[in-house]
């Protein structure tokens, strides 16, 4: 391990080399209560070509590597899931290269946060589109474009991060450094388009989880933020899970009708968010109701078209029994909280802890198309009433925290366990919540950060076809013969 250690230091400087105790340990946990496993070593590079040397010196000593960004994943893809091995710290590597307003477009070091990002996108009058995961704060562009991240602002507009994604640069399992997009082109001036030069290599390392390769830099789309907007929340009836489905299904059928965000929050969620945060100007006005809450943010270019879709829409809604709270944030509106005031990457958090200090999620999220948003509901119930013995035993509890509206007729659904994260629990989380992503991916839906948990269940429960599968273990033998990215994940 010293030659490991002192080839490390010559690729990044001893300043970015780390085999402290105390360093290993806190890379060796993400944000729920079943996962952990040490480093040997935390390597923090500064530049793609200190990646690539990083990961020769990995392929030179059959030492893995896990490429880390935020450390916000909630499903243990920025750990090690073999014990050992490097984790690669991207923090650093958090420039904005160029702002393209010709090509609508900017190029960034995947180590920057998508707070970082549209602070100075904002400053300019634009946006990345979808503004990334909802832990936007710290999650960075890296992290967001390997986990099929949306959640933080956008994702009924624009669909995902990686649907922003126009170009990459990639360090390969073998420290060789692959250009994709337009980027891939030798005489092509800039990069503005995905698609042209034969197959989409970018949509490759996609969603990959880490297990293609490290991404060093990524272009994105990026859109002028329109001048106009509505924002709007209501409460509604029971049963409020087909009514939504109804709503988003019915906007659907008229067109974009520019919605930007429309969320659900089911009724014990209300409860959950009016007891422990009773106090928070946001939920505050919501004490007392007895029913869900449901909400949508507009954007237009002018205020006439803004007006139209308004009336379109809240009709809509008032046909399947929603209320209107008041226009302002004191009044409730979440929706303008999420929208103006930044809420949308503060309203993902709000009942961790809830249970008490060190109770923490064990995520189980997912896509599924609008239609079947219901039947799933009760699915997701009927897990918790099947492990209820289970449950009370590790003192955890279960269910949807809230759905959202995703790009054409895809919603996604936030589920999983609150649970203790104590040492003596962490067996029984982990079994729970493994029970609970494969159960859900027998009725269908398609998971969200694939990571530890999700990638292997897809595996486990047979879900990923066996033709599918063997092309995705061949295509990562050829691209990592040395096993040395992420192993573990996909059970590869």
């Amino acid at each position: 391990m010293s030659k490991v250690f002192r080839a490390l230091v010559d690729a990044v400087g001893s300043e970015y080399v780390s085999d402290e105790d105390f360093v290993l340990y806190s890379y060796s946990r993400v944000v729920d209560g079943a996962l952990e496993r040490l480093p040997e070593f935390v390597v923090k590079p500064g530049n793609t070509e200190e990646v690539a040397e990083v990961v020769q010196v990995a392929n030179r000593y059959k030492i893995p590597i896990v490429p880390r960004g935020g450390g916000c994943d909630l499903v243990g893809g920025s750990k090690p899931i073999e014990s050992g091995g490097i984790v690669l710290d991207m923090l650093r590597m958090n420039k904005i290269l160029d702002i393209n307003e010709n090509t609508l477009t900017v190029t960034v070091e995947t180590g920057i946060t998508w707070a970082q990002l549209n602070m100075k996108l904002s400053e300019m009058g634009y946006y990345t589109g979808n503004l990334g995961p909802g832990s936007g704060m710290s999650a960075t562009i890296g992290g967001g474009l390997s986990n099929n991240s949306m959640g933080g602002g956008g994702a009924a507009k624009y669909g995902t991060c990686n649907e922003q994604c126009v170009a990459l640069e990639v360090v390969l399992p073998n420290g060789n450094i692959i250009y994709t997009g337009s980027n891939a082109g030798l005489y092509t001036k800039e990069p503005f388009c995905r698609f042209g030069f034969g197959p989409d290599l970018t949509g490759l390392f996609l969603g990959d989880a880490g297990i293609m390769g490290i991404k060093t830099k990524a272009t994105l789309k990026i859109y002028p933020k329109p001048e106009y907007h509505e924002c709007k929340t209501f409460t509604l009836e029971e049963p409020s899970t087909e009514n939504t489905t109804k709503i988003w299904l019915d906007w659907r059928k008229r067109g974009e009708l520019g919605i930007y965000d429309s969320f659900y929050l089911p009724q014990l969620m209300v409860l959950g968010m009016t007891g422990g945060l009773a106090e928070t100007i946001i939920f505050k006005p919501w004490k007392g109701i007895d029913r869900a809450i449901f909400w949508y943010t507009m954007e237009a270019e002018t205020p006439e078209e803004l007006e139209v879709n308004v009336k379109i829409l809240d009709k809509t809604i008032k046909k399947y029994g929603g209320e209107e709270l008041g226009p302002e944030i004191k009044d409730g509106n979440y929706a303008k909280w999420h929208y103006e005031e930044q809420g949308h990457w503060l309203n993902w958090h709000g009942l961790w802890g809830g249970l008490g200090p060190g109770s923490v999620p064990c995520s189980v999220d997912f896509h599924i198309p609008i239609h079947r948003f219901p039947y799933i509901f009760k699915k997701v119930d009927e897990w918790g009433e099947a492990y209820g013995e289970e449950l009370a035993k590790a003192r955890a509890i279960t269910g949807v925290s809230n759905a959202f509206l995703c790009s054409h007729t895809t919603a996604v659904v936030d589920a999983g366990l609150l649970v203790w994260d104590r040492p003596e629990l962490r067996e029984l989380n982990r079994r729970l919540w493994e029970s609970q992503v494969q159960f859900m991916l027998k009725e269908g839906v398609m998971p969200i950060n694939p990571g530890e948990i999700m990638s292997r269940a897809l595996i486990d429960t047979g879900t990923l076809t066996g033709t599918y599968f063997e092309f995705l273990k061949s295509v990562k033998n050829a691209l990592d013969p040395n096993r040395i990215l992420s192993p573990g994940k996909f059970r590869l």
